[in-house]
């Protein structure tokens, strides 16, 4: 395993708080303490929109045209 130098030590963990992570591979870093891993290069999941943002366009589509009128 090589470990990059380049990690900042103030990256944190975000399983266990502690300043261990460190680049095990060009994009996945992995922390010592607790073996927690994240490969940056997957793309996250898209958010969904869901119900409530869909009422707060309509009600703010609705709030413009009534300012117009």
């Amino acid at each position: 395993m090589t470990v990059s130098t380049l990690t900042p030590p103030s990256v944190q963990c975000p399983e266990c708080g502690v300043h261990s992570i460190v680049e095990y591979k060009p994009t996945v870093y992995h922390c010592l303490k607790c073996d927690f891993e994240k490969d940056l290069s997957l793309s996250p999941e898209p958010k969904s929109d869901g119900l409530g943002s869909v009422i707060l366009g309509m009600l703010g589509f609705g709030v413009g045209l009534l300012i117009l009128l």
